[in-house]
């Protein structure tokens, strides 16, 4: 599936990624993100969490805890 930037109205038939990072509004909660971007003009389509970095910390998070650290 593919569409166009809606900046540079060119087709986008992949991303450029590129590392963020998240805050929250309160502070205190902050996360690893990704951005999506055109490829063409690197304007940012999109950003998320990076699902990668979330499960990793998740268990590194639950070994400590197991482990009494």
């Amino acid at each position: 599936m593919s569409g166009t930037c809606p900046k540079c109205e060119k087709l986008v038939s992949y991303v450029t990624l590129s590392t963020v990072d998240v805050k929250g509004p309160f502070g205190g909660n902050d996360w690893k993100g990704v951005s999506y971007l055109c490829p063409h003009c690197q304007t940012i389509l999109s950003v998320a969490i990076d699902p990668v970095a979330l499960k990793t910390d998740t268990v590194n998070q639950t070994v400590k805890k197991l482990k009494g650290i």
